[in-house]
């Protein structure tokens, strides 16, 4: 639900001193002003008299919000200021105090009337757009979307992957609705790295395979673990492509950064402290979830500090009771919620030309999953803690606006798996990954006579770091049992840098090019294990041969299937203790009985791979309204370390069903993405003060190499055919159509987005044997599942008593999910079916500092699996939600 047009008139607002493209006519001051307002996104108040027969000189080029002011009102005679909140104050016609207002102990002039204009910054945490998205967006020429704070407030979400329902060309499936991770899909894109998911830029690589039982060993896929607490979050900002930029290392088809809240968002104009309290309760197992967050500003510093608490217990929910999926009641009985608390610690500090942060949110989560059938529990207590170091420094210098990170993140599982089969012991799995990095980037701006033109420059690095460990009963008796616990998140190191390079000119007005290029490095180490299952077996006292050397060279066939133990044994010259006994060398085995098990060939891996990856835009604004462009770019992804040292069995304390393989010969996804949009944006269009913004694009995309799960023959065991990830044989084509718009008024809103994607998948896999490729493999499964071809959804609402009181409602249609097999017909294979959604909300302003909100989710209580996931959604639920600041 967007803003009115006085809530957020008065969106603060920071980062004065980056640099912005301007085209600003001579005209009228008061026209002038309000498209500076706009296009530099920070807010501008002056009383309506002051602009009043005054013409503003022609700002065209890039230069910081303050150097474009100056030039704007060069010779006008009107003084101005920059708050360190980043508003702008136009004062009288001199810097001396006038009969229209007062002047304070910095000399700052105190106005009366004022009028406020400029909502585009990309600090603004929302605006008139589409959900209440910022004006940056409609002025950014790329396909970004942004979910805004009040969206999110007003969302009901039970988990934070529920946010993405409603963008256009995102995805948010999961493996299992109890899980408080989150996983985007970006344009048919998902887990693996594929696309960038961070906290205040800090990266959440975590990943691992889920195993739910079924076809194949019950491989589900390899799934992101981004843990993520939405009470915190400012914004949620969505870029669906990539490009030469800061950000992008690694990254195949986008990138999406959580921004936590910040001093600005809590603290009024005027005080030094504020706090806001936040507390949801429902039905259909929707507990309890709130927050309360305080911010202080330290007096006469530069100094604020932010902190948050947040508790969260949701329960087994009721799946809908109309229509079908292909999951079951049974099987959706096993989503049997979670119990969770997180924390925010935030300090900023503005020092004129250097701006700073650190940020550290700490996540625990406690939830249960059940296995195929509802047969066992699995108890999950996992760990997650993002910090991140941010700073940018701009002096009065058109050759340097530096910016820097250093961030780091921790994330843990620990799981306890109840006996399988009955009766054995339980199993507890400790996995974790720890990534850690930073970047460094400064923007250089040069006038020149064919126009305008700044450089962008830096490097960016970070390393991913895998642990896993399984203990039990059984496995201290039999420890190669423990890859069949580990496989799915296999220890591993993986290093990613990154050279980036980018130009910008604007030769005219009316058109901008940009030209990057980016050199990407990575490099995956570590050991990894082809197992093989040695079945359980009695060795009779002088059946086996007594001495090594002398098998070898008259009877080797004797040797075949002998378990590591007992080849040792025979190998030994002194003697050799197996289970406490002590051998003698050269004398027969006594009669031995041996478990099942693994034996296995270890392999060291240590590769690099690399590539130049280039990206061009034009942008063209014949009108002020009118923005289209058109991109190209190109990406490149790695493999992650799951991908290449996945080793081990499916969960189980014996033989599993299927052997997993991993794959020192993998290579990375490259991608080329084509992009033509255009965004639009009109105010005052039917009624003053209405306004109209669109952003539409159409996307083309081919992937080389894209990796599935196929097979493997090994270069150490002779006809021995493995699962592992293999790359497809040929190119994977996307191609897709976006929309977002939005009309506001002070009354009513009308919004929607809209999503059609077509994806072409290979047929076949690249079988990897001893390092050569043939290509007639089978696709044994894969990551995620096929984005649907359609998505549409509908956002309207009205409002009542100047705004105090606003309805609305939305309805989502999407086609069903798709597998990457094929069916009889030679198309890809349904895997759900297709819904429709309809949710309704309202809020109401109990005063200026509370506001009630409820909603109704799923109104008509529907029985689907939502798009990319395997769980089957909750069924109707009611929510009311008290949000209180001081």
């Amino acid at each position: 639900m967007p803003r009115s047009a006085l809530s957020q008139a008065i969106e603060n607002t920071s980062t004065v001193a980056a640099t912005r493209q301007f085209s600003i006519p001579a005209q009228p001051l008061t026209d002038a002003l309000g498209q500076f307002g706009r296009q530099s996104g920070l807010q501008v108040a002056f009383p309506a008299e002051v602009a009043q027969g005054l013409s503003a000189n022609a700002v065209v080029g890039t230069f910081t919000p303050r150097d474009a002011l100056a030039r704007l009102l060069q010779g006008t005679g009107v003084s101005w200021r920059i708050t360190a909140q980043g508003a702008v104050i136009v004062g009288g016609q001199t810097t001396d105090a006038s009969d229209d207002g007062a002047v304070t102990a910095d000399g700052s002039l105190l106005l009366d009337t004022i009028t406020v204009t400029g909502q585009s910054e990309r600090a603004a945490s929302s605006g008139s757009g589409y959900q209440g998205t910022p004006d940056w967006v409609y002025e950014t020429p790329s396909s970004v979307s942004v979910v805004s704070r009040e969206a999110i407030q007003n969302s009901g979400a039970r988990n934070t992957r529920d946010l993405f329902n409603n963008i256009s060309g995102v995805y948010a499936g999961e493996a299992n609705g109890s899980f408080p991770t989150v996983s985007p899909n970006i344009r048919g894109l998902q887990d693996a790295g594929r696309v960038v998911v961070s906290i205040d830029g800090a990266r959440q690589n975590a990943q691992r395979g889920m195993s739910f039982g079924g076809t194949g060993g019950g491989y589900q896929s390899n799934a992101g673990q981004a843990f993520v607490d939405s009470a915190f979050i400012r914004t949620v900002e969505v870029e669906k492509t990539t490009d030469a930029t800061s950000g992008n290392a690694g990254s195949l088809g986008g990138s999406v950064d959580f921004r936590t809240i910040g001093a600005e968002d809590l603290i009024k104009e005027g005080r030094n402290w504020g706090a806001e309290l936040n507390a949801t309760t429902g039905t259909n197992a929707y507990d309890f979830q709130g927050s309360v967050l305080g911010a202080f500003r330290f007096p006469d510093t530069p100094l604020s500090v932010t902190a948050g608490y947040s508790r969260s217990s949701l329960g087994e929910y009721e799946i809908g009771r109309h229509g079908s999926s292909d999951t079951t009641e049974e099987n959706m009985k096993n989503q049997l919620g979670r119990d969770g608390w997180s924390s925010l610690l935030k300090v900023e500090g503005d020092f004129g030309d250097l701006q700073a942060s650190l940020s550290w949110m700490h996540q625990e989560n406690e939830f249960l999953y059940g296995s195929s059938g509802g047969t066992s529990r699995n108890f999950e207590d996992s760990r997650n803690d993002s910090v991140s170091a941010r700073f940018s420094w701009d002096p009065a210098s058109d050759l340097v606006d530096l910016q820097g990170s250093l961030w780091l993140n921790d994330s843990a599982m620990m799981e306890m798996r109840e006996a399988r089969p009955s009766g054995a012991p339980d199993t507890y799995i400790d996995t974790g990954l720890k990534s850690f990095g930073g970047s460094l980037e400064n923007t250089s701006l040069f006038d020149t006579a064919v126009g305008a033109l700044s450089f962008n420059y830096g490097m960016e690095a970070f390393r991913d770091i895998a642990s896993a460990s399984a203990t039990s009963a059984t496995i201290a008796s039999n420890p190669t049992w423990a890859s069949n616990y580990t496989a799915f998140s296999p220890p591993g190191r993986r290093d990613v840098a990154g050279l980036f390079l980018n130009g910008e000119l604007e030769p005219a007005d009316w058109v901008t090019l940009r030209t990057g290029m980016r050199y990407d490095w990575s490099r995956l180490k570590g050991t990894a294990t082809y197992y093989q299952q040695v079945a359980a077996s009695t060795y009779t006292a002088g059946s086996q041969i007594s001495r090594y050397d002398y098998a070898l060279a008259y009877d080797p066939d004797s040797l075949v299937g002998l378990p590591p133990f007992l080849v040792n044994i025979l190998k030994s010259q002194y003697g050799e203790v197996y289970n406490g006994v002590f051998y003698q060398a050269g004398s027969q085995i006594p009669e031995l009985s041996t478990p099942a098990g693994y034996s296995g060939t270890t392999l060291d891996i240590d590769r690099t791979d690399s590539a130049w990856l280039p990206s061009a835009s034009v942008e063209f604004k014949p009108a002020d309204w009118f923005r289209p462009y058109v991109s190209y770019s190109h990406s490149f992804r790695p493999p992650t370390i799951l991908e290449a040292f996945f080793a081990g069995g499916t969960p189980s304390d014996g033989s599993p069903g299927t052997i997993f393989a991993p794959n020192e010969w993998l290579k990375p996804e490259k991608a080329r993405t084509a992009e033509l949009g255009t965004n639009i944006l009109f105010d005052n269009v039917l009624h003053d003060g209405d306004s109209v913004r669109l952003k539409a694009s159409a996307f083309y995309r081919e992937v080389d190499d894209y990796i599935v799960l196929g097979s493997i023959l090994t270069r150490d065991v002779a006809n021995k055919t493995y699962y592992g990830f293999v790359n497809y044989d040929g190119t994977t084509y996307m191609r897709g159509i976006e929309l977002e718009g939005n009309y506001n008024t002070e009354r009513y809103w009308l919004g929607g987005s809209l999503t059609f994607l077509d994806t072409k998948w290979p047929s076949k896999t690249q079988v990897f044997s001893n390092g050569a490729i043939t290509t007639d493999g089978e696709v044994f499964a894969t990551s995620g599942a096929v984005a649907p071809e359609l998505k549409a959804t509908i956002d309207a609402g009205v409002r009542f008593f100047d705004g105090r009181l606003s309805v609305g409602g939305r309805l989502t249609h999407v086609t069903p999910t798709q597998s990457r097999t094929l069916d009889d017909d030679g198309n890809l294979r349904e895997v759900s079916d297709p819904y429709t959604v309809a949710d309704i909300y309202a809020s109401y302003a109990l005063t200026d500092s509370a506001v009630l909100k409820v909603a109704v989710n799923n109104v008509m209580d529907r029985n689907y699996i939502p798009a990319t996931s395997s769980y089957t959604a909750p069924g109707r639920t009611f929510l009311a939600t008290l949000n209180m600041k001081f």
